[in-house]
Formats: C-alpha cells, structure tokens, sequence
C-alpha cells in the first residue's frame, strides 16, 4: 500500500478528496484496500453473515413518479397485493431461521385502510417473534402519527427514499398533480428523524 494510501486509511475522518482517492485505487492500491476494509470488518463485525428478509408485499402505488417501474399510470406491470396471511408466513419463515430482521416494502398508499392494515401486521409480527426480530418498513409518504403508530406496533426502522435534494430535478422527475410535494417529502424525513 503506498504511503498516501495508508496515511488515508489511518485516518478517522478522511475528506471528499482522500475518499476520491481510495475510491479511485487500483491493481495493488485497490487490493491492498480490499484487505484494509477486510480487516477493519473483521475487527467490529467479526466473521458473520447476517440474513434479512425483504417482503415486498405490494406493488400497487398512488404515486405516479416518472422513473419508476411501478408507477400509478404504467399500465404494463401485473400488480399484486400479499394477503395478510402470505406475509406473515414470510416473517414467521424468517423468525424460525433465526433471521436478524426483515423489510416490508410496498408502493406507497396513504389511507387509513392501509396504515391500519400495517399496524395490525406489526402488532402479529411483534407479537410472533417476541419483540426480537428487526422491522423495517418502507411505504411511503405518510402522516407522523401513522409513523410513531407504527414505530410503537414494533417497526424500529423507517427507508423512505428521496431521489435528489435538488428542488429543481425533484420537478423534472415527479409530476405536478398534487400528490407529489419537495416539501412534503421532506417534511416527512424529519418527522422520522424525530
């Protein structure tokens, strides 16, 4: 490893320019960073593989945003809904395999019919695994009770995606039909942050 190399890698606190470097190495740079990060994982992770469960129940959304596959308007998808049952088979699968958590993933619905659906899987889901199994949700835009009602039924972790922070390209990429709001969005970052 060359000097600079390893001056970065001994740094806590590397800036965007060393980054850019390391990001950049190659041949013996690049492999000698590989057994770097090998190490440094070794040493707070340890040797292990770690399972999580993705159930992506649904792919129905109100969302009409243009780049996505399974947008409102795209009329070329077979859309699909799990039922409650065929979801809780997959997180009862993942709590007897000893799996570290799961992620329960749809396109994004905001109504009470659907956050009351969510918290009642929670609450099963929570209840089967005895409080031990990881939740992690990622369904959208929603109000934040609907968020601390969920975080209270046993969903700890919150992945709610922003494709840019740029105002403008936020416009170019999202439709203006009053479901698609900057601020909204990210209003509802902070209101998980909290």
């Amino acid at each position: 490893m060359s000097k600079r190399i390893a001056e970065i890698v001994g740094n806590d606190n590397p800036g965007v320019d060393e980054i850019v470097t390391l990001l950049k190495s190659e041949g013996k740079e690049k492999a000698a960073l590989f057994r770097k990060s090998a190490e440094v994982k070794e040493k707070y992770v340890g040797n292990k593989v770690y399972y999580r469960g993705l159930i992506e129940f649904s792919n129905i959304c109100q969302k009409n945003c243009l780049y996505c596959g399974i947008r409102k308007d795209n009329n070329e998808v077979d859309r699909y809904n799990l039922s409650d049952d065929e979801i809780l088979s997959a997180a009862r699968f993942a709590i007897e395999n000893n799996w570290g958590s799961i992620a329960l993933q749809s396109g994004e619905i905001e109504h009470a019919g659907f956050s009351d659906r969510i918290t009642r899987l929670l609450n099963k889901i929570t209840k089967m695994s005895g409080g031990k199994l990881g939740i992690t949700i990622s369904l959208g835009e929603q109000e934040e009770d609907v968020y601390r009602e969920w975080f209270k039924a046993g969903a700890h972790r919150y992945l709610l995606r922003i494709e840019t922070s740029n105002r403008n390209l936020y416009a170019k990429l999202h439709p203006v039909d009053g479901s698609h709001n900057f601020d909204r969005r990210i209003s509802c970052l902070k209101s998980l942050r909290e």
